[in-house]
């Protein structure tokens, strides 16, 4: 049976900014959902603009508004026109899903809340993404995923080496895209209950419920009463759950737990050349290896910095040691199993590739991602679908009220 294009009948309104909500209706378009993105006449939103952060890779591509709004088509329009928001009325009658991150006041003033929007269509799905949830002293505030998700949820602090480290800055979009998936998540299980009940529901989920989930461990830890003060300096870790650098200035992270290093000790030091340490009293139980820690982590370093990264690699796979290359954006260009797993998509008009969405379905085809839009690139097209007159749209466009 050929597969089918899981979403070719649903109709997204991408009415939100930058990462967190519009990158859900990347994963929706993946499975062939039409998505619209709704952005204001001129620069558009503001997304477009972030390659322009001081630090970020330089490239004659916008390669973050590429990643996020791929396989998209822009509708420009003034929604703080009377006529404007009545093209975007036309739209939500037709639509199934109605995604927004827009700030709540904002929301009140353009009539987007939920309770707006669902009286227009009573079947939608309405998704809200905000910083900090829609209840609470902070629900009004602004919050980007470096300050909602990566600060605000402990993560920030948790990764610190030690805790005399300064916290380190995220990545841009780090917790965007993964919060992304939440709200797929929520949309496609109202979706689910819709087709069960027939009715549409408010779905949502926020910046800092995802920083809370992702930091769930010492979250939860905290929420037992464990002890939060004690904290592992990065120079008492294990041996044998360290972070080492080799001969070509490569990292890796080897990772042999507790439960199974009475097993993995003796493979670990022949895989190293060293079989002599197996005779070692100091290294002969679990208990003298934690006692003589900082000595054999010494060890371990000397020997791997005498190799490089591709020797070692060989080296864990043949012994069965498990451990992770510090691997650099760039590594993924050319990385074979990056390749073998499907984790890049080309573009549809063969203008390079692009990071696919991290989850697939059995009988469901992706679609082939289609290049980002321009401001306004297929409002005239969308307009005319929706049944709005040439000579309409034209004077909309004349009057800035359609980009």
């Amino acid at each position: 049976m050929a597969e089918q294009s899981l979403f070719s009948d649903l109709l997204v309104i991408d009415c939100a900014s930058f990462i967190a909500g519009p990158a859900a209706g990347t994963i929706l378009s993946d499975f062939g959902a039409r998505v619209i993105k709704i952005e204001p006449p001129g620069s558009g939103d503001g997304y477009r603009r972030l390659r322009q952060l001081p630090g970020v890779p330089t490239c004659d591509l916008n390669y973050p508004w590429r990643l996020t709004n791929r396989g998209k088509q822009s509708l420009s329009v003034d929604l703080k026109q009377p006529e404007g928001r009545e093209m975007l009325d036309l739209l939500v009658r037709r639509a199934d899903v109605f995604i927004t991150n827009y700030p709540l006041g904002v929301r009140e003033s353009l009539r987007l809340r939920y309770s707006d929007v669902s009286a227009i269509n009573p079947k939608l799905i309405y998704a809200s993404f905000t910083p900090y949830g829609e209840s609470g002293p902070e629900a009004g505030s602004s919050g980007y995923d470096a300050t909602a998700w990566w600060a605000r949820s402990g993560l920030m602090d948790s990764v610190r080496a030690s805790g005399d480290t300064p916290p380190a800055l995220s990545v841009p979009g780090m917790g965007d895209h993964m919060a992304s998936c939440s709200l797929y998540g929520a949309i496609v299980t109202a979706l689910y209950q819709r087709q069960r009940t027939g009715q549409g529901a408010m779905v949502g989920s926020s910046l800092l419920a995802n920083g809370l989930w992702s930091n769930g461990f010492m979250v939860q830890a905290a929420l037992d009463g464990a002890n939060m003060d004690k904290r592992l300096d990065q120079d008492k870790v294990s041996a044998f759950t360290q972070i080492y650098r080799c001969r070509d200035d490569r990292w890796f992270l080897l990772t042999i737990l507790p439960q199974v290093q009475d097993a993995a000790w003796p493979r670990l030091a022949r895989c190293l050349g060293h079989e002599e340490w197996l005779e070692d009293t100091r290294f002969a139980t679990m208990a003298t290896r934690h006692q003589h820690n900082r000595e054999l982590t010494d060890l371990v370093r000397e020997v791997i910095a005498q190799q490089d990264w591709d020797h070692w690699e060989a080296n864990f796979a043949q012994w069965g040691i498990t451990c992770g290359r510090i691997a650099k954006a760039a590594d993924h260009c050319a990385d074979v199993q990056v390749a073998a797993a499907g984790l890049l998509s080309d573009f549809s008009d063969d203008s390079g590739r692009t990071v696919d969405s991290p989850l697939y379905v059995t009988g469901a085809r992706k679609s082939q991602p289609s290049p980002a839009p321009e401001v306004g690139e297929h409002s005239v097209q969308i307009l005319s679908d929706f049944g709005v007159e040439a000579g309409t749209i034209a004077d909309l466009q004349a009057r800035g009220i359609i980009g």
